[in-house]
Parts: structure tokens; sequence; C-alpha cells
């Protein structure tokens, strides 16, 4: 099985999974560790902000965003599940980590909440003789986005797009 079936099959058992211990899936990617296949899955916080709890607090308690422990519990589910299911052929490594400040962008639906903020794209083929955009994400759609650098707004359709992640400039830092 090539990469992309297997991760699109990984990302509906995963998605299934994940939703009901309280955080939503941002992502799935392979990759190779030597003889064994790497199955990392990125997980965030609910849209209303709802993370996975540490024991019993109270949601206005919780901390913001993905914690360890919820990393920790995702992984021993995800690792009985994608066992039970035989679901990765062969050995695997699984990793469960927050998208993190430069979250991989896995989907164009995720785009529109970082409107305005620094987007750094890679195309599998040049676009006015680019392979390479960083600028501000100025547009999001469905199926298509664009990167403002610095006045030049250049559209791009999703599927061209080999990888994009967002910039994190820390406060009082040059972009």
């Amino acid at each position: 099985m090539t990469k992309a079936p297997l991760v699109d099959r990984l990302t509906g058992i995963i998605r299934s999974a994940v939703d009901t211990l309280g955080v939503r899936l941002w992502g799935v990617e392979l990759a190779s560790a030597g003889s064994r296949m790497v199955v990392r899955v990125y997980i965030d916080a609910l849209a209303d902000g709802t993370v996975l709890a540490e024991g019993e607090l109270a949601a206005e308690e919780r901390p913001a965003g993905v914690t360890i422990a919820a990393c920790a519990k995702v992984s021993r589910h995800l690792g009985a599940l994608l066992d039970a299911e035989d679901a990765v052929p062969g050995a695997y490594v699984l990793e469960v980590s927050s998208p993190g400040l430069e979250r991989r962008f896995f989907a164009p639906e995720q785009l529109e909440a970082y409107l305005g903020r620094t987007i750094d794209v890679r195309l599998n083929q040049p676009q006015d003789g680019r392979r390479h955009l960083r600028g501000l994400l100025a547009e999001a759609g469905t199926g298509d986005f664009v990167v403002d650098e610095d006045g030049v707004r250049t559209r791009v359709a999703w599927p061209q797009v080999k990888s994009a992640h967002l910039v994190h400039v820390f406060p009082g830092a040059a972009a």
C-alpha cells in the first residue's frame, strides 16, 4: 500500500477515535525510521477551546491547547486501536503531539483561522517560476488560498501544495 491511501485509511480510523477523547485530529503523516514506519498524529484542542481534561478539572481551569497528558492518553488509545485493526503494515512507531506553533497545514479548511499570519508554502510545480512562497495569508477558500508577499499576491490551488506551515513570529521580533 502506498503512503497516500494508507494515510487516508489511517486518518479515517484515527479521526473517529480522537473525537471520542475530547480533542480533534489536525493531521496524520508517515515517515520512515530505518526499517520501521513512523506514524505521526497531530491533535489539537477543540474549536470551542475544550481540551482533553486532566482529572476532573473544570473547563475554565483546563490548560489551553493540548497537554502532554492528552497526547499520552491519545497515544495509548490509538496504539491499541491500530494494533487491533492491523492498520499499519509491519513494525511502526506511533508519535502523538500537538501541531505546535509552526503547525503544518494538512487541508485548505485549516487555513482560514490563520488569515493575516505568515505562512511558508512549498509547491509541487513552479508557479510563476517559483516553488517557494512566504508571506501573509491574505485569503483562504475551500480549494485555494492567496499569499501576499510584500504586496505581490499569489493565488495557490491546494492540489499544488507540497507543504505549507505557519511561521510563528515572536512578539517584538521581526518577521
